[in-house]
């Protein structure tokens, strides 16, 4: 039993590592160039990175009719786990 658990203790710690290629982890978000266009673009990147992002760049680009569309390139920032053993309920 305890090597079970000390097992899947490891293998939830080794979900937390970095795998190396960060490239692949980039995405981006997007919207049309207006007075708020910021705005919903960091909304969008806080809906997809709960931890914080980082922003790769960011470009305009020309759309159909005349307007623009504000292209943001993201990478989340890595997920670190946080353990506070003193917010445990004391059991004894």
């Amino acid at each position: 039993m305890r090597i079970s658990i000390l097992f899947l203790c490891l293998l939830g710690l080794s979900a937390c590592g970095n795998i190396g290629d960060d490239s692949r982890y980039q995405f981006g978000v997007s919207a049309t160039q207006d007075t708020n266009a910021q705005t919903i673009l960091a909304w969008k990147a806080n809906q997809l990175c709960t931890g914080g992002y980082q922003v790769v760049h960011q470009e305009t680009v020309r759309a159909e009719g005349g307007n623009q569309i504000v292209d943001m390139h993201l990478r989340c920032n890595p997920y670190s786990p946080s353990f506070d053993p003193m917010s445990l309920p004391a059991i004894f």
